[in-house]
């Protein structure tokens, strides 16, 4: 029997080279926003900076080498499925840090007013907790409910496996970058390892440097009216 495996979700993986010093010097600035939002209670959530006021990181100068080499990594990945970025503005929209401490995490969230997300893992201690991506589409569920984990415990489902997940989980490693569509859901497991982790993450939008003859797709910014 051959099997076809249609409408694929493309999550791309890669590393960024992070000099010692540089790493040392982002950590600590990502510490110090952090501390300026401490409280008392202690929270099962990650710190986010992008609901903090810490949500343009990129505008810093400190952080605008770490900026420049994930834009490569963004242009290699619109190459990868196919878009001319030649035809395009891309803005980094927001970029902040998530500060994940002992059994923290962040729940199933996506960030639907942009287009291209990212993590990048500054510091990742092992058993930190990895990146879990879910599908609200399953293009193979062929009754309703029929792929859950009780189906699975009930042995009506054999093994879970691609066919029939509906999430699939990452665990980069320190300096990995992992890239996706902004609409994708997606959370983090709980850091298991007594030390932070600390990722940088991101949301980019994509607009048209020229937008005659298009219907779909941003038009540039650059011609909107203000009212």
């Amino acid at each position: 029997m051959k099997i076809y495996n249609l409408f694929p979700l493309t999550i791309a993986e890669d590393l960024i080279d992070m000099d010692h010093n540089e790493r040392s010097i982002l950590v600590e600035a990502i510490k110090k926003m952090k501390n300026e939002n401490k409280i008392d209670v202690k929270s099962n959530y990650a710190w986010t900076g992008d609901t903090k006021g810490h949500e343009f990181l990129f505008s810093h100068p400190m952080f605008k080498n770490l900026a420049k080499k994930i834009s490569a990594a963004i242009l290699n990945y619109l190459k990868i499925i196919e878009i001319n970025s030649d035809l395009l503005d891309i803005y980094y929209q927001r970029s902040w840090a998530t500060f994940t401490e002992n059994e923290q995490k962040i729940n199933f969230h996506n960030h639907s007013q942009s287009n291209i997300s990212f993590a990048y893992y500054l510091l990742k201690p092992k058993d930190s907790g990895g990146i879990i991506f879910k599908s609200n589409e399953l293009q193979n569920e062929v009754a309703k409910n029929i792929f859950t984990s009780t189906k699975l415990e009930k042995s009506l489902i054999n093994k879970a496996n691609v066919y029939n997940s509906d999430k699939s989980m990452f665990d980069p490693i320190q300096d990995a970058i992992i890239i996706f569509p902004s609409k994708t859901p997606h959370a983090t497991l709980p850091n298991k390892s007594k030390l932070p982790r600390i990722s940088i993450s991101g949301d980019i939008s994509i607009m048209l440097k020229d937008s005659t003859g298009f219907e779909h797709l941003m038009p540039n910014f650059k011609n909107w009216t203000k009212f």
